[in-house]
């Protein structure tokens, strides 16, 4: 079981890979999935505040950050340890997601223009995680509804 696990794990990224080049689809993209992980179960209230924070963040940033082409955030729904967070990104291609990291911060200083404000700001959101972890995808277009 072990073999056929690996040989799978090896074999269908490959397969993948050489079905992609060979298809005549729409342009492909990359996805950034950012899994941010909450410090501790939070109850109504405070899931409440820290969405209410990422939506002003969202507005602010996210939403006029052209390079960003789409952008889903997501609670880990059902089991028993709900402390994820899970956004995904989609850009263009690979120079995309360099840039839009750039972009961000010049739009972050415009929505908080005073420094220390912005500092408090960024502390406060990210005071509500304790770690995260990130992995890029490269999209199949065909397999997209």
């Amino acid at each position: 079981m072990k073999k056929l696990t690996l040989m799978l794990a090896i074999a269908l990224p490959l397969l993948f890979q050489f079905s992609e080049l060979n298809a005549q689809s729409t342009k492909n993209t990359i996805y950034v999935v950012q899994t941010q992980y909450v410090k501790s179960t939070m109850d109504s209230t405070e899931r409440a505040t820290l969405a209410s924070i990422l939506e002003e963040y969202h507005t602010k940033v996210i939403m006029k950050n052209e390079l960003v082409l789409s952008e889903k955030t997501m609670w880990h729904f059902w089991t028993e340890d709900s402390r994820e967070l899970v956004s995904i990104s989609e850009y263009a291609d690979w120079s995309s997601i360099e840039k839009a990291g750039d972009r961000s911060a010049e739009l972050e200083k415009q929505a908080w223009p005073d420094s220390k404000q912005r500092s408090e700001f960024m502390k406060k959101m990210s005071g509500y995680f304790s770690h995260h972890k990130d992995a890029i995808y490269n999209g199949l277009p065909k397999l997209s509804k």
